[in-house]
């Protein structure tokens, strides 16, 4: 085989290997926050904000509590803003990890529900 050949197979590999790490991340479905503590690696809890709960620690950080899927409710930090609609939404996604008790979220996802819909579904 040609060094060539074997260059170009080689980085056919290592691209491959790259993208396929990548789509997993992305793609990765959502857990409870028990399975992200236990992982202790990044991780996409999907859950409800609990009215009332916020408190802002500074003028670029807050916290709030998430109660998840499976009924458990934590307290999440976020450096940055307040999402407008983060307690009137359907369901949030808090994306993170675990840092002393508290899972800081590097970002916040808001699902609201449609305003947009015909009556009937469509």
């Amino acid at each position: 085989m040609r060094y060539d050949k074997v260059v170009l197979l080689a980085l056919i590999i290592v691209f491959g290997a790259g993208i396929f790490m990548t789509a997993q991340t992305a793609f990765s479905s959502y857990i409870t926050f028990a399975e992200a503590e236990l992982g202790g690696r990044p991780a996409q809890v999907k859950g409800v904000a609990v009215s009332g709960s916020l408190q802002t620690a500074d003028a670029a950080s807050f916290t709030f509590a998430v109660t998840d899927k499976a009924g458990k409710t934590l307290t999440v930090s976020h450096r940055g803003n307040v999402p407008p609609n983060l307690f009137t939404a359907e369901y949030i996604v808090v994306s993170g990890r675990f840092d002393g008790g508290v899972f800081a979220a590097r970002n916040i996802l808001v699902k609201c529900p449609t305003r947009f819909m015909q009556e009937g579904g469509r």
